[in-house]
């Protein structure tokens, strides 16, 4: 017989995002005109590292690439804040394109959420290898995803292409079958 007094916790957890403000910036990061640019828009730099996230007022800014970015916001929030970096930006090379409505982000949550992704992906989410703060561009079951991990507990954000949601979505639900216990 079970412990009445162990709780239960889900060996994963899949649940759709409510919808974000996101925002696609294109720069060059050694630029010290575009870094100021930036921060006087959102109030911090973009991370320059590889793969890593960096906080800004309330939300985050991702690494996409070497001169590639993706801000996200409040859903509210993304018109007024892409305004400002195009007035921040503007006579710079930069770019700086809304994107909101054409994306989608997925959480996948609990102490068996790495294994599910792994089902999908060749990349290595381990916390001591995609560690907080983390996010890389990816495949999973061949759509491509951008994955970040936005804090210390195992909880990975998938975030795909509205029109690739459905699929991922039942994609992981279906990776996650073998770890749901029956009701």
């Amino acid at each position: 017989m079970a412990d009445p007094t162990v709780r239960d916790v889900p060996a994963v957890t899949l649940a759709r995002c409510p919808p974000r403000g996101r925002i696609n910036l294109r720069g060059n990061c050694w630029d010290p005109a575009f870094l100021a640019g930036v921060a006087s828009a959102i109030g911090t730099e973009p991370p320059p590292a590889a793969n890593t996230s960096r906080p800004a007022g309330r939300g985050v800014i991702l690494w996409l690439g070497p001169d590639e970015w993706l801000v996200e916001v409040a859903a509210a929030a993304e018109t007024a804040i892409a305004v400002a970096l195009e007035d921040a930006l503007a006579g710079l090379h930069a770019s700086v394109v809304a994107v909101g409505d054409g994306l989608v982000t997925l959480s996948l949550s609990g102490p068996r959420s790495v294994d599910v992704l792994a089902k999908g992906m060749t990349l290595d989410v381990e916390p001591d290898r995609f560690p907080a703060g983390c996010c890389a561009r990816s495949l999973l079951a061949k759509a491509p995803v951008l994955l970040y991990r936005p804090g210390d507990d195992l909880l990975y954000e998938v975030t795909v292409a509205r029109s690739l949601s459905a699929y991922a979505s039942r994609w992981l639900e279906d990776a996650a079958l073998e770890y749901l216990q029956p009701a």
